[in-house]
């Protein structure tokens, strides 16, 4: 290495980033590039209340922001980074594009991507990246406990998926692209990756090229071996999975399709292996409305092969608008078709082709037939010139991984001992009010445009969809409603009637009831699904 070839480093002290860091070392050098630590100038005080965690106040707080702990005495926090200084902005596309996007991922290491000229008319480019001692997956002893890299498998395919919908791929995966700890991994350089190419083939090779890369580090991580040999532990459509990517074989799955497989089989890997589904469901008219224009599905398949458990559940409830004849069809067409999509183009190849892939291609499946149910309900409106629609709630459930769907004010929670959560977001005027700060919860139960609702199915030819993903563990409660439920009941009300019910079944009737005794002005449905281990005595 010639001294013409390095970049002059900049001298411990200088400001950089407009100003708002300085450099307190330089750790490495390469021809063109060099490293350094460096230190943020303004500092933050975390809050000393354990129970908080704040770390934003500044120095002029007396108190957190947060929590209201007095800050005196707090020694402030000044944040590091690693900051990546190049002569040469080529090869770093994608770093900038993670930065001008805005791109955030807990299975991306942060980076900002900059260019200014320190001290110099010369014009350098840097990446700066937080300070971590995390490891370096290549740096890890071997072999590693196979739950544990399934785990970070599941992470880091999901972050691939985020990756590859920005348009972004790694030219060769390796462990020293991933940093690990315990419980978590994360893509770490972004200098080392590169734009998806424009043309749609050579863009799919790329990522089927990502796929592989990664199934070929975690199968290194869990074996120490570089060339395939089996992973009995391994679910048998995860290592068949494996067993096509090493021999070359076509079907390598999409980065969601094998994060959706690694968290499936991380999952039944550590979880109790007899764990039992039970479905409860309920709807009822109301005490006002005439007709009811909901639609309830809870459609299951459950089935022991070689002594392993399997159920497969599609649950929707959909709540018709348009007045009776209309609303009434147009949620049972979503409900219908649905459940034929379900029958058709899920279980049926899956049964039939005796194939384990089912959970890779759950979440394409689901958009695929919400679209499906869109179209039906839309062609029958034109079809009879009316403004028919429906809400749409749906969740298909394989094993312990829930894929949701929603559309309008039909909502899904999931609900423990530790509480209840709101896992959708509705599509109505009032939860825009909300989320504005304009109005409250309580307000927006009375509001008088709380029914306005500005995304249904059958209103335009492809609808925009909201998706979630959920891991069950023994204790869940997955619900899904109408609104005649949710408008009428608070969530911690919810919470305490499915909780002390004595099955998911008897746990529907008392919301429905509960819903009633609060005026029932509107149809009411609910369907609740319960996971607990064998033997568990309660039956929710």
């Amino acid at each position: 290495m010639s001294p013409d070839d390095l970049l002059q480093p900049l001298p411990e002290g200088a400001l950089v980033a407009q100003e708002s860091c300085y450099i307190l070392r330089l750790c490495s050098q390469a021809p063109g590039y060099n490293v350094y630590i460096v230190e943020e100038l303004g500092a933050t005080f975390p809050c000393p209340n354990p129970a908080c965690g704040y770390t934003e106040n500044t120095s002029g707080d007396s108190i957190c922001r947060a929590c209201g702990s007095e800050l005196h005495g707090v020694v402030p926090l000044r944040r590091r980074y690693q900051l990546h200084e190049y002569r040469e902005s080529a090869g770093l596309q994608a770093a900038a594009r993670a930065t001008t996007q805005g791109l955030q991922h807990v299975a991306l290491l942060p980076h900002v991507y900059f260019s200014e000229k320190p001290y110099t008319d010369e014009e350098r480019y840097y990446i700066m990246l937080p300070e971590t001692t995390l490891p370096s997956a290549e740096l890890l002893p071997l072999p590693q406990k196979l739950a544990r890299v399934l785990n970070w498998g599941a992470q880091l395919a999901e972050g691939l998926a985020y990756l590859h919908h920005h348009g972004i791929c790694w030219p060769e995966v390796t462990a020293r692209h991933i940093l690990v700890h315990e419980k978590s991994a994360l893509w770490c350089d972004l200098s080392h990756a590169q734009l998806l190419p424009e043309d749609a083939a050579t863009a799919a090779r790329a990522r089927a090229a990502d796929v592989s890369g990664l199934v070929k580090t975690l199968h290194y991580l869990i074996t120490g071996q570089t060339e395939f040999i089996p992973i009995p532990e391994l679910p048998p459509n995860l290592h068949s999975l494996f067993e096509r990517v090493f021999n070359g074989h076509e079907g390598v799955p999409t980065a969601m399709q094998l994060a959706d497989a690694l968290r499936t089989a991380s999952e039944n890997v550590r979880r109790p292996s007899h764990v039992r589904i039970r479905i409860g469901k309920h709807t009822d008219v109301g005490r006002v409305r005439e007709f009811n224009e909901d639609s309830v599905l809870a459609l299951t398949l459950e089935r022991v092969r070689a002594s392993v458990p399997e159920t497969i559940s599609l649950l929707a409830v959909a709540d018709g608008m348009g007045g009776h004849v209309a609303g009434d069809i147009a949620s049972s067409l979503a409900i219908d078709t649905l459940a034929v999509q379900m029958v058709t183009q899920l279980l049926t190849p899956h049964l039939t082709n005796h194939t384990d892939t089912i959970a890779e291609h759950a979440h394409e499946w689901l958009a695929t037939a919400v679209q499906a149910a869109n179209a039906a309900i839309l062609a029958y409106r034109h079809s009879i010139g009316n403004n028919m629609g429906t809400t749409l709630v749906a969740a298909v459930v394989i094993g312990n991984v829930v894929h949701i769907a929603n559309v309008g004010d039909s909502r899904a929670y999931l609900l423990n001992e530790k509480g209840i959560r709101q896992i959708t977001t509705d599509h109505s005027l009032v939860e825009r009010l909300i989320s504005l700060g304009h109005i409250d919860q309580r307000e927006a139960r009375t509001h008088p445009q709380r029914n306005v609702i500005y995304r249904t199915l059958g209103d335009t030819p492809h609808v925009e969809v909201d998706y979630f993903t959920e891991y069950l563990n023994p204790g869940d409660r997955l619900l899904l409603c109408s609104d005649g439920l949710s408008a009428k009941l608070e969530d911690n009300e919810i919470w305490e009637i499915v909780m002390q019910s004595a099955s998911p079944q008897d746990a529907c009737e008392h919301l429905v009831q509960a819903a009633n005794e609060r005026g029932g002005e509107d149809n009411i449905s609910v369907i609740i699904l319960g996971a607990d281990l064998e033997g568990d005595s309660r039956d929710i």
